[in-house]
């Protein structure tokens, strides 16, 4: 029995049911994922049902009491045979999910991993023109799911699936999310002050998808007055701007500002504090993105290193470089089957701060290009040595000679010793794609040069 594609089942017959906007009852079905999709189930107190018995007909009513009556048979056949609820994601989910990170936009992709919508108000559903506001929001590892390949940790729920909560219980973080792993977590400091709001995914997107060496220029994009610090007025105007909508990029009044201002976002009340009268530097934001991109790499990392050992194989690091390329999948076996051949198992392995370094490389994205161009003007190839040197411009760390020997082994097809731009393109090149970095990073444009 397939628990992800029962508790889908679950969701749609729940949404099916349902009138435009309305959304899943607070505690009735959480969908969280932990390595897979679990299910947890809160009973219904007798306010909570008179306010469902208001708000609902009776035939809503009867399609919520069989789906949750679906899901806890669920529950109850995997307690029996003592096995818990998790699934094995198939290959089609992940392959879903990674659509959805390369091809909608930044706004679609928001709504399909977020799993929270947050009531603004008294938390009364009304009809009338004083109705509460609802948002989407997502938590920190929602977002790590939205831009990580094959994600395990975490699994996007599908727009229009979510739990309601209430500004008080965000406030009072009265509401169950995943936490992050990692000790001194950024993220779960985040996630400890609120949830994100699009705005600060698109702002977080941008901080890992931009090149370190252009993060002055991110920073100079927010400091509108030029007084060398950003304050939250400056940041909700910026972060506002930014923010791709449907159907544009809108407008921005001080009404917009406000609200943003008097949000529960979790990113601001961290940079801003709650009463937002901090401001940030230069210094802050490349730490912001520093801790942002070791807790990503960091995660990333994990996802392979099962048993804790702080290394993973040169097969895994391939599979990592891999996911969600565009190589017919015949290929790609015929690829790692070079690798395997040479390291037949965990062999020296590679280790966190050499897959760290890789993970440089791979963000610096049209910067690998450009200064593969510079130095193969010939046309004639790079050799590893070479490669090793275009990589440190990149990432102003050297790259491991054994990752190196590994990423020719696994993309010199032709075993010539050279890299050409034909030959690495489709998985260095088109790397930060399948994460939908493009969507996010900064552009600079000089004539006809556009990185």
């Amino acid at each position: 029995m397939n628990s992800w594609r029962v508790l889908t089942s679950v969701r749609l017959v729940r949404l099916a049911s349902a009138p435009v906007c309305q959304t899943t009852a607070p505690g009735t079905l959480l969908v969280t994922r932990n390595g897979s999709t679990k299910a947890s189930f809160a009973k219904n107190n007798d306010k909570q049902n008179n306010k469902n018995g208001q708000n609902n007909n009776n035939g809503q009513k009867a399609a919520i009491a069989l789906a949750s009556a679906a899901a806890l048979a669920l529950k109850v056949y995997y307690d029996q045979e003592g096995i818990s609820l998790q699934a094995q994601t198939e290959d089609e989910d992940f392959a879903h999910e990674n659509r959805v990170r390369m091809y909608m936009a930044p706004d679609k992709i928001f709504n399909y991993f977020a799993s929270f919508q947050l009531i603004s108000g008294s938390g009364q559903e009304t009809s009338s023109v004083g109705a509460d506001r609802k948002t989407m929001m997502m938590t920190p590892m929602d977002f790590y799911s939205a831009i990580t390949p094959d994600c395990t940790l975490a699994h996007g729920v599908g727009a229009g699936a979510h739990v309601d909560v209430t500004e008080a219980e965000v406030a009072e973080n009265k509401f169950y999310t995943e936490k992050s792993p990692i000790q001194g977590s950024i993220l779960n400091e985040i996630g400890a002050l609120g949830l994100l709001s699009y705005s600060d995914f698109c702002f977080l997107l941008t901080m890992l998808s931009t090149p370190q060496r252009y993060i002055d220029t991110a920073f100079n994009l927010f400091d509108v007055t030029g007084d060398g610090n950003i304050e939250a007025k400056e940041f909700a105007y910026v972060s506002t701007k930014m923010a791709h909508k449907t159907g544009g990029f809108g407008s921005y009044t001080n009404l917009d500002q406000e609200e943003i201002l008097a949000s529960s976002s979790g990113l601001l009340n961290y940079l801003f504090g709650k009463d937002r009268k901090k401001s940030i530097n230069r210094a802050d934001i490349k730490k912001l993105q520093n801790d942002l991109l070791e807790e990503i790499i960091q995660l990333e990392f994990s996802e392979y290193d099962k048993d804790g050992s702080g290394r993973i194989s040169e097969s895994d690091l391939c599979k990592f470089l891999l996911k969600n390329t565009k190589i017919p999948p015949k290929k790609q076996a015929a690829m790692l089957k070079r690798v395997e051949k040479i390291w037949p198992s965990k062999a020296r392995g590679i280790s966190l701060p050499s897959f760290k370094n890789l993970f440089y490389v791979l963000a610096g994205g049209a910067e690998l290009e450009r200064a593969l161009f510079f130095l193969d003007v010939e046309g004639i190839g790079v050799d590893i040595e070479e490669f090793r040197k275009i990589s440190s411009w990149v990432s102003h760390s050297e790259l491991s000679d054994h990752v190196a020997k590994v990423l020719f082994a696994l993309l010199d097809d032709d075993g010539d010793g050279r890299f050409f731009k034909e030959e690495i393109g489709a998985v260095i090149f088109d790397w930060r794609q399948s994460r939908g970095f493009e969507k996010g990073s900064l552009h600079v444009s000089m004539g006809q040069l556009r990185i």
